[in-house]
């Protein structure tokens, strides 16, 4: 991992928790590797109290877990996981679509509609990390856009969790064009403002996303077509 350079603000504690969580989501951390209180702050150049407390809250969200006589190690999500953040993101974000229909301005349904041509343009050009962005923030002010901090949160924090696997996923050029057509779907869904239309699309959008993650869990050798 490369030096944190530490600032003032936010704290100490903050930063030394975003920095392990998004090395943990973004893969600079992998999977089933042990996480050693004095490496890390070692390389971080911290002490071990802030590594500790940040570990422990990263326990709590499942995404490292304390094994006896081996201390932290990064979680690998399950299959079963996997269906249960996409049943719960369905819930969340057929609520969001519904409201953020009645409540989202005319400059977020612009950028949406942007973000979609932009994800069509980067998965040309292979641009995976490009698409992994903009698939999060068609999701974020898709959220943003219900006017409920809770939604927000919540979506927030279901994708995270599968952000590894998202990432993976969109790297493959079939399952970023299928996700793109979702959202494709959703927006025009939301400019309709039909409660029934509204949760087809994100039902049809969600319901791919929980097939493709499981698999490319799984293995699948279909999913051989990558975008680089």
């Amino acid at each position: 991992m490369d030096q944190l350079t530490i600032q003032s603000y936010p704290t100490i504690r903050e930063q030394v928790y975003e920095y392990i969580r998004r090395a943990i989501l973004s893969g600079g951390i992998t999977s089933g590797k042990r996480l050693s209180e004095a490496k890390l702050s070692k390389d971080i150049g911290t002490s071990r109290t802030p590594v500790r407390e940040a570990l422990h809250k990263l326990e709590m969200e499942k995404l490292v877990q304390s094994l006896p006589r081996v201390g932290y190690v990064v979680r690998e999500i399950t299959e079963t996981e996997i269906k249960e953040i996409c049943e719960i993101r369905l819930a969340l974000e057929t609520l969001a679509a519904k409201w953020a229909s009645t409540r989202i301005s005319a400059k977020e349904l612009a950028r949406l509609g942007k973000i979609i041509l932009l994800t069509e343009n980067h998965i040309k050009r292979n641009g995976t990390s490009a698409v992994v962005k903009l698939d999060t923030e068609f999701h974020d002010i898709l959220c943003k856009a219900s006017k409920s901090e809770r939604i927000e949160e919540l979506s927030q924090s279901l994708r995270d969790q599968m952000l590894k696997f998202r990432m993976k996923g969109l790297c493959f050029t079939e399952i970023a064009r299928r996700s793109n057509e979702g959202h494709r779907r959703i927006l025009q869904a939301v400019k309709s403002k039909k409660i029934n239309r509204i949760e087809s699309a994100v039902r049809f959008h969600l319901g791919r996303t929980e097939k493709d993650m499981t698999n490319l869990f799984r293995g699948d050798g279909q999913l051989k077509s990558k975008s680089h």
